[in-house]
């Protein structure tokens, strides 16, 4: 069984660049939530066998942000990478990953709830329209078994338990479980691990449809938040609930 983790490694301090884009310059890491997808995908690996493959698409000074995966016990680490990549929205990053996962044949894929800079959650929605494939998402406990991922999701109204015939994708919702923590001899080995790559020409999408070419959003404007104004401090003398009442009805929040 191949299971393929799509993480997003995020610069660790985030600002935008003069296209008011992220700054992608400086490095990059893993987030909790992908490390968590990555420890999902690790159990169900050591549950029914098979292979772990973490996939990212990336600039290439970033690439070594996956080793952490591999020091975890990910099996390989691919890395999508090309300057016809840069600026891509979600439709283009899906279209990329998406060939790339084509030409993995993945059995299951594996993302966390949101990327830890966009923080758009939605990447595993269009994987799933690409591939065609049946998506469960905000999945808090998973388990695999006779050729079906059978998920209980976390929603708005409770819990809520659903299954797919694999292959499938599949989506978490935020840190569902604690990463196991790489011994040094992991962290060695993780260090001299090839990392693969795969450029935009071995993808098969024309470059209209990858990068910023390939992106239907655009970046307006971008400006730092605004400060904020003075702040009433409340000191509770036993009237503090009666003062926050008031204070709602004049500016009619209630």
């Amino acid at each position: 069984m191949r299971i393929v983790v799509c993480v997003k490694p995020v610069p660790p301090e985030p600002t935008l660049d003069d296209a008011g884009r992220l700054d992608r310059s400086g490095g990059a890491a893993l987030t909790g939530v992908d490390e968590s997808a990555v420890e999902t995908a690790l159990r169900v690996r050591d549950g029914v066998g098979g292979e772990v493959v973490v996939l990212a698409m990336v600039p290439p000074d970033a690439a070594d942000a996956l080793r952490p995966a591999l020091a975890m016990g990910a099996d390989r680490a691919v890395v999508v990478a090309g300057d016809a990549l840069a600026g891509a929205d979600l439709l283009a990053t899906s279209s990329a990953l998406a060939a790339a996962l084509r030409g993995l044949g993945p059995d299951l894929v594996v993302l966390g709830a949101a990327s830890g800079d966009g923080n758009g959650a939605l990447l595993w929605a269009a994987l799933g329209e690409r591939l065609g494939l049946p998506v469960l998402s905000r999945a808090v406990e998973v388990t695999v078994a006779d050729g079906r991922v059978r998920a209980t999701r976390q929603t708005e109204s409770g819990l809520h338990r659903a299954e797919a015939e694999l292959p499938a994708v599949l989506a978490l919702s935020g840190e569902v479980c604690v990463p196991r923590y790489p011994s040094f001899r992991d962290v060695i080995a993780a260090k001299k691990a090839v990392l693969e790559t795969v450029t935009p020409a071995e993808l098969g999408v024309p470059e209209s449809e990858l990068g910023a070419a390939g992106s239907r959003t655009r970046v307006l404007a971008a400006a730092p938040a605004p400060a904020r104004g003075e702040a009433e401090i409340i000191e509770d003398d036993g009237d503090a609930h009666e003062r926050v009442v008031d204070f709602l009805a004049q500016r009619r929040l209630l």
